[in-house]
């Protein structure tokens, strides 16, 4: 421990800066969020590089790093949209009341295939971000009957919950990824092993002691494992994939300026908190010497 005064001449800027609680607060709390703040000036200038690069292509087989493909959509798992019934990869519903400020966003997402001239690659909907037309538009009276379907998506939101339990009459807007469109994909390409493993199950004959023996296709645990292109997110960059019917403009998709700004932001309120604290700090540390 040194002996003698502390030299404060190196913190003389704050000298007109009263040391207050307040302050003290406001100090700790620039000195915590700066790391998180230029983090994401971080993730931001990382992403803007990325995109600066990328030029939409039809998927290929040898496709690899971040991209933008187009393809035509295949369906892996079957869904169809609540409101015009088209089978679909992804639904969402716009819910408002009538006249009414309030509302909601319901929806499904599932992972499905984009194909292009014999290439293909898995999409990850895990996550994703999507924009597609409206494919359907729908007044809800409150009182007519409800499909079902609809009533179950509704219930699982707190805002379209809130209406239906006031009985209010409901405008409702579809927008649905269908298969077969052509879409743009933004997203992480990589190679993925995936494996089917075949069971037998033994079935028991109606009316008879034998048994029917049936393959049957119970997930990817186990056999042989086939190499499979998958378009994925980045846990740091961006968590999903995006996914729009129209060409993606990759200038649309670059980080705001403001969020640049805070690669020197995060740093200077963390440094400013950090001197003010040592300068309130100062008396304390001066007293005990």
């Amino acid at each position: 421990m040194p002996h003698g005064p502390i030299d404060l001449k190196d913190m003389d800027h704050f000298a007109g800066i009263p040391v207050t609680a307040l302050g003290v607060l406001v100090a700790i709390a620039f000195t915590v969020t700066g790391a998180p703040l230029y983090a994401i000036g971080r993730r931001a200038l990382r992403l803007r590089r990325v995109l600066g690069g990328l030029v939409e292509r039809p998927i290929t087989t040898d496709a690899s790093g971040w991209l933008i493909a187009r393809g035509r959509i295949s369906l892996v798992s079957p869904l169809f949209a609540p409101l015009s019934g088209r089978r679909c990869a992804a639904f969402r519903l716009e819910v408002c009341g009538e006249n009414s400020r309030v509302g909601g966003v319901v929806g499904d997402c599932r992972s499905f295939r984009i194909e292009h001239d014999g290439a293909s690659a898995l999409v990850s909907g895990e996550g994703a971000s999507w924009s597609a037309p409206v494919t359907e538009e729908r007044a809800l009276v409150s009182t007519e009957p409800m499909p079902e379907r609809v009533a179950e998506l509704l219930a699982t939101c707190p805002e379209t919950r809130w209406l239906r339990d006031r009985r209010a009459s409901l405008h409702v807007v579809e927008r649905a990824l269908e298969a077969g469109a052509m879409v743009s994909v933004l997203g992480l390409a990589r190679v993925e092993r995936s494996a089917v493993r075949a069971e037998k199950l033994a079935l028991a004959a109606t009316g008879t002691d034998d048994a029917l023996s049936v393959e049957v296709e119970a997930g990817p645990e186990g056999g042989a494992s086939n190499p499979e292109l998958w378009l994925a997110g980045d846990d740091e960059l961006s968590p999903g994939v995006r996914v729009s019917t129209e060409p993606l403009d990759r200038r649309a998709l670059e980080p705001s300026p403001w969020l640049l700004a805070l690669l020197g932001l995060g740093p200077a309120l963390t440094l400013f908190g950090l001197l003010y604290l040592a300068w309130a700090a100062g008396p304390l540390v001066v007293g005990r010497l």
